[in-house]
Order: structure tokens, then sequence, then C-alpha cells
């Protein structure tokens, strides 16, 4: 069949047989050929061979890896049981043992074989994960956890105890080049590990990638803090000379932003290691002034008004811990003259996960202060007993007197005290501001700083905040519950942020006459006894948008819209009578995020039925999923 193209023929056709050979038997060219089988059969059995030598060596050694690392975790919580325990000689058998495991493990993934066949395409990148994992386990056994063991004497529970009125900062000090490496390397192994792309690797080794991931992510703030606290406490502990302290009791049956009203104040003083009680001060014994004393924004004036600055008891009105922190400050020096280099708030909840610590302490007024009474005792029941504000002042500086000496005898459980201030600082009910601006810009990254939640490109960062409105001591019956969301919903792929605040006043009924008048305010400021009237303010992400604050049937809320320190806020007022609830719902555009990821503060409060909350669990915020069909656009 002709073609139409004259195309050369490729194949040879018939030709006539050399002379000498016969017809039917093949020729030298076809014999050479036959000769040449046995020995490309060769090299092809040993290609098979190597590449399955390959498959074998690099599998068997995979298996053996994965082994060791297995066999590591078990060695890891040892450790961790061991430092909780202050077992320093078991926490370091078990460093070596997990080291051990970690070693060999990076030793079987890094082999000539295993470099090379790194190289061949979507096996290579499964190998490099896995070698990329077991190096960084290794780096964080060999160069964080073993020095870290090592040094666990010296800033373990018992080195860091107080005893005396004094901590012992020599150890601290000596330990902190090592911590500060220790820190150094294990940011670096996590950096190694959140750089391994999982989408372009198997599921199963994907899984395991996540998992150490995820392990490392949960370790990081124990480093962190760890850290933060060998640099931080030589120096504020009067190491490089005497420190002075402002210790602000922060009272929640009259909220304040930062968690409560400031009450009652008092000076402590530290002197290389040595700490101790001076002057203590009821609130209303300072100020108020008639202009403001401090340098308040007037972003934050636009908000609370001209109080912050005037008055000790609504300096934090504001959220924005450093900046009450610092306003109260000047108020002290204003007030009673010195320098006061830094502010530390507490509130009676703290007071109750320390007594976990102490045991029961006995006041001079024969009553008996424990973990499950003393906040019902402080916020409620001296109320009750005394009419007179000077009364109930001197009875919570005999409050605080008595636990303060408890606690700087050294009669205390090291590590209940450690997880009491631990907990007590991730839920914000500590907070502490330092004048030292080196120090500050430490504790600025940490939960105690008490800053307004900060956003990045990945996370909005919200905070719902509240403030008495009453004017009296009505929130200890009051409850908060907060969720909160994010959905995309808009075609520019920018997210939106909803928030969900919901309060209950849980007063009694006859909360008007079966209460005193110092708790219900008695209508002073407009409010009827047994309401609660409660300011709200919830901050958007810096440089969001306020999209709308609505009621539960999504009709407008009122409220007051205002941008403090680049950020949205809507501040609006709830009263409830007792026995009523109301939930008011805040949208955000979050102009600077691509994703939903939240992360929200919230001001620390209390149950409202007179049960003490539990430190690190009370004022957990839900999670909620947005509708998109609920979003003001």
């Amino acid at each position: 069949m002709a073609t139409g193209l004259n195309v050369p023929s490729v194949l040879p056709g018939p030709a006539a047989a050399p002379s000498g050979v016969s017809e039917g038997s093949p020729s030298p060219s076809v014999r050479r050929r036959r000769l040449r089988h046995p020995a490309a059969t060769g090299v092809l059995l040993g290609v098979a061979v190597l590449l399955l030598f390959t498959a074998v060596w690099i599998g068997f050694r995979g298996l053996l890896a994965q082994r060791e690392l297995n066999d590591a975790i078990p060695a890891a919580t040892r450790v961790k049981t061991a430092i909780a325990s202050d077992d320093v000689a078991a926490a370091g058998r078990a460093a070596t043992d997990l080291r051990n495991h970690t070693r060999t493990a990076a030793a079987l993934t890094s082999d000539p074989v295993w470099l090379t066949v790194e190289a061949v395409p979507w096996l290579g990148p499964n190998l490099t994960a896995v070698r990329t994992a077991a190096a960084a386990s290794d780096t964080v056994a060999a160069r964080v956890v073993q020095p870290l063991v090592t040094v666990s004497a010296a800033v373990g529970l018992r080195s860091m105890a107080i005893a005396n009125g004094r901590m012992d900062l020599a150890p601290i000090i000596a330990a902190q080049p090592a911590v500060a490496r220790a820190r150094t390397a294990f940011t670096a192994a996590r950096a190694s590990v959140a750089g391994i792309d999982t989408g372009a690797i198997a599921n199963p080794v994907a899984a395991g990638i996540d998992r150490l991931k995820d392990v490392l992510g949960r370790a990081a703030p124990d480093i962190e803090a760890l850290d933060n606290s060998v640099r931080l406490l030589p120096g504020m502990l009067g190491a490089d000379g005497p420190r002075d302290y402002l210790l602000a009791a922060q009272n929640p049956a009259e909220l304040r932003a930062t968690g409560g009203l400031i009450g009652a104040v008092a000076l402590l003083h530290a002197d290389k290691g040595a700490i101790t009680l001076g002057r203590q001060s009821a609130g209303t014994a300072i100020g108020p002034w008639q202009s403001s004393v401090a340098d308040v924004p007037l972003s934050t004036e636009g908000l609370y008004g001209p109080l912050v600055g005037r008055y000790l008891q609504d300096a934090n009105l504001t959220p924005h811990f450093p900046l009450a922190a610092a306003t109260a400050a000047r108020m002290w020096t204003t007030t009673y003259g010195g320098t006061i280099d830094g502010v530390i708030a507490v509130d009676p909840v703290v007071l109750s996960a320390l007594l976990t610590s102490t045991g029961p302490i006995t006041l001079s007024s024969a009553d008996r202060l424990t973990s499950s009474n003393v906040v019902k005792l402080l916020l409620s029941d001296v109320y009750q007993r005394f009419s007179d504000p000077a009364q109930q002042d001197a009875f919570f500086a005999s409050a605080a007197s008595a636990v303060f000496d408890r606690l700087s005898s050294g009669q205390v459980d090291a590590r209940k005290l450690v997880s009491a201030l631990a907990a007590s600082g991730a839920s914000h009910r500590v907070l502490i501001w330092s004048a030292h601006d080196s120090e500050q810009k430490i504790l600025g990254t940490t939960t105690i700083a008490g800053a307004l939640p900060a956003s990045d490109l990945s996370t909005a960062g919200i905070g719902v905040y509240f403030d008495d409105a009453t004017g009296a001591k009505m929130d200890y019956y009051l409850s908060t519950s907060v969720a909160a969301g994010s959905a995309v919903c808009r075609a520019d792929g920018l997210p939106s942020s909803v928030v969900r605040v919901t309060l209950t006043n849980h007063a009694p009924a006859d909360a008007a006459t079966s209460l005193p008048r110092y708790v219900t305010g008695g209508g002073t400021y407009g409010v009827p006894p047994g309401s609660i009237r409660t300011r709200v303010a919830v901050y958007g992400p810096t440089g969001g948008l306020l999209a709308a604050t609505q009621s539960e049937d999504g009709g407008d809320y009122p409220t007051v819209a205002g941008v403090d320190q680049a950020r949205p806020v809507s501040l609006f007022t709830v009263e409830l009578a007792p026995g009523q609830s109301k939930t008011v719902a805040v949208q955000f555009l979050n102009k600077q995020q691509t994703s939903t990821a939240l992360s929200v503060v919230t001001t620390p409060t209390l149950p409202g039925d007179g049960t003490s909350p539990v430190v690190g669990v009370h004022d957990s915020v839900a999670p909620i999923v947005v509708q998109c069909s609920s979003i003001v656009r």
C-alpha cells in the first residue's frame, strides 16, 4: 500500500548466504550475538542483585531505625517523669538510654547507601524525611535533654525553692549558658522538622513526621519557659542590686479587664535572692488625681475614659497589662515615693492554687485558709462579716502576709508550688511587668505579660475582656463563657471571625435584700440591687475590621466601635437581673490573615456559682463552626 512517502527500509532484505555456509545454519554474526547474550544477562542480573540488595539494605536499616525511635519514646517519658520528681540520677540514666536510641537511629539513616538513594524520585523525599527526623531527634537527645538533665540539679525544684526567705541565685546564674545553648539547639531541630514537606511523602512517613512535629511543639513552651526563667530570675531577684516590686491584689468580684479591681497593693523587696514584704496599702489610699499621672494613649482613653490614669482601681480598665502596670507604678511612686522595678498582679484564685503547696494556713483571726475555701472567704464571706471597708482591707492584708510568710519559709511542696504558678500564669491570673526594658522584652513573649493578643500572618489574635459597671462586688455571681471560630466566606479569601460571649447572673433571686449593700452597690450607679452590669470589650486582630455586633436574634446590638493599638474594638454593655443570661456575637474581618487559625485571650473570671475555679481549666474558649450564611460581608 502506497503511503505517498519515500521511507527507506531499515530492515535487511533476504541475501545469499556466504560461501561455505548452508542456508539452515546461523551466520557468524548471529553466532557472535548469541555469544554476547550471557554477558548482558550477567550485567542485568548484577544490577537486579544490586537493586535488591539496596532495597533490602534500606528496608532493613529503616526498620531498625523505626524500632530505635519507638524505643526512644518510653525513655523520653522516663526523663520527664524523673525531672518532675526531682530525681536527677534517674533522669540521667533515662537520658543516656534516650541518646543511645536516637544516635543509633540517626546512624542507620545516614550511611552512604541511604544518602545515595535519596536522589531517587519519589523514594528519595521519604528517605530524606526519615533521616531529617532521626537527626533532629538525636540533636534533641544529645544537645537538649542531656545538658538540661545535667543542669537540673542547679535549676531543679529543690535548688530553686525559697528557704528562710532567700533563693540561692548562684546555681541559676551558672546554668544560664547551658540552658541557652539547649534552647538554640532545640529551635534548630524543630525548624528542620518543620521544613519537611509532608505533602511530598508517603502517608505512613508523613504521619510519623506530624507526630514528631506535635511532640516538639508541645515541648517548645517548656524549653522557652526554662530559658526565660534562668535569664530573668537572678536579675529580678536582686542579683545585680536591690529591686522593689508592687504586688497588686486583683479582686475578680469587681471585674477589671486584667482580672479584677486592684483592691490592695504591697511592696516586695528583693536583694540577692532574699525577698521581704514591705509596706501594704489599700487601693483607695492611692489617688485619685485631677488629671492623668501616666501616659495613657488617646485610643485607650477614647474607649475607657480618663479614669485609667487617675484612679488606681481603674488603671486596669484597659486590658493591656503593661500599660496598667506602668500606670499603677507611677501612682505608687507619686503617693509614697521610691522606685518601682516592676508590678506583679495576682488574685485569690492564685492563692487557692498556692495553698495546695503550703497546706492550710491559720490566720490571727482563727480563720483557716485552705485551697477550697479561700476564694469564697476573700470574695464573699468577708463582705458578709465586715461592713467597714477598713476592716475588709485589714483582713485581706492579714491573709496576704500569712501566705507570704509560709511561702518564704520554704515549708512548701516544691513540685505543687511550681505547678500552681505555671497553671496560674497560663490562665493569666499571674501577670508580671518589668520597668527594665531588657527584662520586659523577654516577658513580652510570655503569657504572664498580659499584653493584648498578638496576630501574625497565620493566626488572628482576639481578646475578650470584662469590666464591672455595677460599682460593687456582684461579679462573684457572674459567669462568662466565650466561643470563637473563623471561616473563609469571601471571594478575596480573607477569613471572618465570630466571637460569641455569654454572661449569666447567678445571684439569688432575693439578692437585692439578702446581700449586703456593699456587694450589690445599692443602686448607686443606676443599677438595680441584685443586677449586674458589665462592659465587654472584644478586640479583633491587628489591622482587622469590626463587621458586626449582634444579639441572639441576629439584630444589631448597641456598641461603641473603636480602635485601640491598631486593633478594632467592640465595646458594649450587658445588664442582667438575677437568673438572666445574654449572648452577644461579634464579627471581624481578618484583613492580614489567609488562614482561619485563632488565638483567643479572655479576662479570667469566676464560675459565678460560689465554687472555686480550677486554675487552667476555667476560662477556656470553646470552638464554634462558623456558617457563612451568618457572616456580614
